[in-house]
Parts: C-alpha cells; structure tokens; sequence
C-alpha cells in the first residue's frame, strides 16, 4: 500500500504542475501580470476562480487567499491597467472549471500525503524519523 501511495503521489504531482500550468497559461492571456504577482500555484488558482473576469478585481477581498495585504494591492492595480485580452464567459467558465480541478487535486494530495505520513509512522516509526 505504502509503495501504491508513493506512485500515486508522484502522478498527482504531475498532474497537479500540468493543470497549474495550463490555467496559468490560459488565464495569462486575459491578465499576464497575475503570474509575477501570484507564484504559488494554488493560491493563483483560487484567486483565479474568485476573480473570473479581471474587471473583478477591485471590488472583490483576496485577504484569506492571499496573506500579504501588499500582494492584494499590486494584483488589484495591474488589473486596472492590464494589458491581457478580453475573454469570453464561455473561455472563463472553463478556466474556473480547470481551477476546480487543481484544487481537488491539491486537496487528495495532501489527504494521500497524511495517510502515507500515518501509515509510515506505524509499520516504520524509526524509518520515519530517520527519513
């Protein structure tokens, strides 16, 4: 099971970087700054869905994604003056759909990361500590 899991993990680690970077690419089009001011790619997937269209941004609070208030001001700022193309609903329900996708990843990643840790810690405890 353990060695079942490992695999697991790495394929969703892939799958995780390949889905980050295609909503990064495909939202990059509507507002490429968002990927120098966001690097990490959960957070940039949840900002995403919460922002849709980029015209958004002001109104909208990005305190519980983002945990520095500067971050929320620099996003908020590009967004006025941007420089991305407009994007159709159609285009940004996909997009948000592919962020739905990345963050259900994300979060089997670190439920199967726990259960690895748990299982570990019981058939292994001094491989563990060691590891």
């Amino acid at each position: 099971m353990i060695i079942q899991d490992i695999g697991l993990l790495d394929d969703l680690d892939k799958e995780l970087n390949t889905y980050a970077m295609r909503v990064r690419e495909w939202y990059g089009w509507h507002f490429p700054e968002l990927t120098k001011i966001v690097t990490d790619n959960i957070q940039y997937a949840k900002v995403v869905k919460m922002m849709g269209n980029r015209v958004n941004a002001v109104n909208l609070d990005f305190s519980k994604i983002l945990s520095d208030e500067e971050l929320e001001t620099q996003l908020k700022e590009a967004a006025i003056i941007s420089m991305g193309t407009e994007v159709s609903d159609l285009d940004l329900s996909n997009i948000r759909e592919l962020c739905d996708q990345v963050l259900a990843i994300s979060e089997y990643r670190a439920q199967l990361y726990d259960y690895l840790r748990s299982r570990m810690n019981t058939i292994a405890p001094n491989l563990t500590a060691l590891v």
